[in-house]
């Protein structure tokens, strides 16, 4: 447990941490819950059935694409740069529960509990870095796992980074994303009804 959050303490990506998530929501899957202007999302019934599947049939193979394996390989990398920048602390932890019952788990790429502040890493591909430096902001892709993420901890704020090496310019873009109260609220309305209703279907 750090300040006070149900941790999940192993290395993102292994075994034990893919179990942990198994037929739960979590923070990439909540915007099939929640779309990022706070409705209810038209993909709420495919990923309750999907999580459903999931806890009886399991996993299966997963599957990695490039940008992911990217990620992966550069992610402690982008770390240690936005350690540098900031001056920042960062813990890592496999994952924050939502509760006590592990009915959600969102998997933070850094916590930094004094600041009550956490940390979203994304390594994309250089034209795709160079577009979030020019638009600025969370990308709208991202807009729900990092507000999901403020709403599970409580934390009050949240930092975005990308970062890619390649873009020898500026390899790192950093933005402070705050709790928006609209997608807060949308979050006490449709996630503890999700949960309900997902518990249901498993029972």
């Amino acid at each position: 447990m750090i300040d006070g959050l149900i941790t999940l303490d192993c290395e993102q990506g292994t075994e034990e941490w893919l179990t942990a998530r198994l037929g739960i929501p979590t923070a990439t899957g909540i915007s099939s819950i929640v779309t990022p202007n706070g409705k209810k999302s038209s993909a709420y019934n495919a990923y309750l059935a999907e999580l459903v599947a999931e806890s009886i049939e399991g996993l299966g193979e997963t599957f990695k694409s490039d940008s992911m394996e990217r990620g992966n390989r550069l992610e402690s990398q982008a770390r240690m740069a936005y350690e540098f920048e900031t001056s920042n602390d960062v813990i890592q932890v496999g994952g924050v529960y939502l509760n006590s019952d592990k009915d959600l788990m969102i998997s933070p790429d850094g916590l930094m509990p004094k600041l009550k502040k956490g940390l979203e890493i994304k390594c994309p591909k250089m034209k795709t870095h160079i577009k979030y430096l020019l638009e600025g902001g969370v990308p709208t892709e991202y807009i729900i796992q990092v507000q999901a993420a403020l709403w599970v901890t409580g934390y009050e704020t949240w930092d975005f980074v990308s970062y890619c090496p390649e873009y020898e310019k500026q390899t790192l873009y950093i933005y402070t994303a705050k709790r928006d109260p609209v997608l807060m609220k949308a979050f006490d309305t449709y996630i503890p009804q999700f949960i309900k209703t997902l518990k249901a279907l498993k029972n």
